[in-house]
């Protein structure tokens, strides 16, 4: 028996060709909506993999940031302590200064040569006095071991006058004594030694 093939070998040969290509054009299409059905599940685990770092991150912050606030209000208060510490320092260190510029206008004072009659201090260390000396020589002697005190900044004679005094002619006086803070050996809790 002998088969006659009346179809041109060529055509026969296309339609393989087009099963071929069609065959690879469905293959094509599913390998592409698996890439891109893959490489949008793999960015979309990636991105909420993120945002749940995201989250856990803003979670962490809000939480320092109360810390933050908690260490800047200690702060805050150590700040404050120290201030008052320090006022209360210069409050200690300032405290015994009236008891110095007393103590100078007596310890320079010449002994039987002048009497303090009056004696006025205010709170900014000025000093008002008046008295008798024995004569202008104590007087002036007086003021110049008052100047030359650590605790005295200046001296300033207002008035003298010859003053009879029990039939002996004195010397009445008046000044003023501008006092100057000054320390000494200062310690560290804000006495002073001296």
């Amino acid at each position: 028996m002998i088969k006659i093939n009346l179809l041109p070998q060529q055509k026969r040969t296309k339609s393989t060709n087009v099963e071929k290509s069609l065959v690879f054009f469905v293959l094509g299409v599913v390998v592409l909506f698996g890439s891109v059905f893959g490489v949008d599940y793999y960015f979309s685990s990636q991105l909420g993999e993120l945002n749940a770092a995201v989250t856990a991150k803003t979670q962490t912050k809000t939480l320092l940031e109360k810390e933050v606030a908690k260490v800047n209000q200690t702060i805050q208060a150590l700040q404050d302590i120290e201030g008052r510490i320090k006022i209360i320092k210069d409050v200690r260190l300032r405290q015994g200064l009236p008891v110095k510029y007393i103590d100078e206008i007596v310890i320079n004072m010449p002994e039987n040569k002048l009497w303090v009659e009056t004696f006025n201090i205010d709170a900014n260390g000025n000093i008002a006095l008046s008295g008798v000396a024995l004569d202008n020589q104590a007087f002036v002697t007086y003021v110049e071991r008052l100047r030359l005190s650590k605790y005295i900044a200046s001296v300033d004679t207002r008035r003298t006058s010859r003053r009879a005094i029990d039939g002996l002619g004195l010397v009445s006086f008046e000044c003023s004594v501008k006092a100057q803070e000054y320390f000494e050996n200062i310690n560290t809790n804000g006495t002073t030694n001296g």
